[in-house]
């Protein structure tokens, strides 16, 4: 189910942010882990809302490279939500066929966990890193949607082309809907992580 909440900036952007190099860096950093299928919240997906595979990365120095970036983000997009602590980034593999349907990262209820940087907590915002260069793939657009108060409450669907640019980073909301389409040439990989905060009063 759609919400309507009426933002000034629905997602905000930095092109080319990361340098190539460091972006090389963590996809080697990436492929060393442990790669599995993904998953939706926990369960198997049978291919009908995801079909990718992922790998879970918590090293410190990728968090100093991103988190400046979710700052100025939430600041200069006017969104000013508390946030205090990162959830394991997501080696993120889109192959050929591979996609993620439309989804929010956002969960219904609060985290339950023994880890208390975690529990009792909501993810607030989402940041995607792109690690692999246009040229290398086709298809996989990252896509958001969200009705337009502007438009008489239409469905916009808005295709964000920059972010298929090598080192750019997306900052957006997690209760903003978003997919990726499916791949239909050569391999896109990226980072993801989602910054967590106490729930929404």
């Amino acid at each position: 189910r759609l919400e309507i909440v009426i933002l000034e900036h629905n997602y905000y952007y930095f092109k080319k942010a990361v340098p190539i190099k460091t972006c090389k860096k963590i996809l080697k950093a990436g492929r060393k882990k442990l790669i599995e299928e993904a998953t939706v919240d926990g369960e198997e997906t049978d291919n009908v809302r995801r079909k990718c595979k992922i790998a879970w990365i918590n090293d410190q120095w990728m968090y100093d490279i991103i988190n400046p970036f979710i700052h100025t983000a939430n600041k200069e997009a006017g969104w000013n939500f508390q946030w205090d602590w990162n959830e394991t980034s997501q080696f993120t593999i889109y192959g050929k066929g591979d996609y993620y349907g439309w989804h929010v990262d956002q969960k219904i209820e609060a985290f339950k966990h023994k880890n208390k940087n975690i529990d009792g907590k909501t993810r607030k915002l989402s940041l995607t890193l792109q690690l692999t260069d246009r040229t290398k793939y086709e298809g996989g657009d990252f896509q958001f949607q969200w009705i337009d108060n502007n438009k008489k409450n239409l469905l916009t669907i808005i295709t964000v082309d920059d972010a298929k640019d090598i080192g750019t980073i997306i900052v957006f909301p997690s209760f903003i809907h978003h997919q990726i389409l499916p791949i239909t040439k050569g391999k896109r990989e990226s980072l993801v992580n989602w910054s967590l905060g106490k729930t929404f009063q």
